[in-house]
């Protein structure tokens, strides 16, 4: 009887602490994924996992965490992105998969060309405003975002921020003037609307002349 209750116990501290040890250990693994970009050089990655429809983005269940901590995989970082006005920065993780979105943001599609045609990224909101997209909720127009491979940066200036249905696909087509799309949830509940960011290409420069964004 007393190893019942001391067992239920357990169980209900886990579950009420639930969001918050899913919280750390997904910042644990952003700063991994984080280390990965600074400290290695990034080439072309063959994606193995399986790429995702954007419509089937879910919020992580603690359990998925859990699993995807415990595995450690490498990822394939295709550099990394910096929204200083709202103190947003991320790894570029190469493909749409739940295990990347996990880590920072994904690309829509796998290698995904930086600085040509509709750069399109997603990340998660969650209940937790400042990790993952969250901050992405306060980006206003006339602000920059700025996406590196370590080789250039292209810096992109916002110019339509939006809440849309989640089957609204018509801003993931490719575009002949270069710019990036960035998709997130509008809440940290269970939503079909995604929050956008739209955003033209202005200017590119060296790695190295603007590398303290990333930083």
């Amino acid at each position: 009887m007393l190893t019942s209750i001391v067992l239920l116990l357990v169980m209900g501290i886990v579950l009420l602490c639930s969001p918050f040890i899913r919280d750390y250990f997904i910042e644990q693994r952003i700063a991994s994924a984080q280390q990965l970009f600074l400290t290695h050089s990034l080439h072309d990655h063959a994606n193995t996992a399986s790429i995702i429809d954007s419509t089937a983005i879910e919020r992580p269940t603690f359990l998925e965490v859990m699993q995807e901590a415990l595995q450690q995989n490498d990822l394939p970082i295709a550099g990394a992105l910096s929204i200083p006005d709202v103190q947003l920065t991320l790894p570029i993780i190469n493909g749409l998969t739940n295990e990347h979105l996990l880590a920072g943001a994904a690309t829509l599609t796998d290698q995904q060309p930086m600085g040509s045609g509709n750069y399109v990224l997603f990340g998660h909101h969650l209940s937790k405003q400042t990790l993952l997209f969250g901050p992405l909720l306060h980006v206003k127009p006339s602000m920059n975002i700025y996406i590196t491979n370590k080789t250039e940066i292209y810096q992109y200036t916002v110019f339509e921020t939006n809440i849309i249905s989640e089957h609204d696909t018509q801003y993931l087509l490719p575009t002949d003037e270069p710019s990036i799309t960035l998709f997130t949830c509008d809440t940290s509940k269970p939503t079909t609307e995604r929050f956008m960011v739209r955003a033209k290409l202005i200017s590119k420069t060296t790695y190295e002349e603007g590398k303290e964004f990333f930083n």
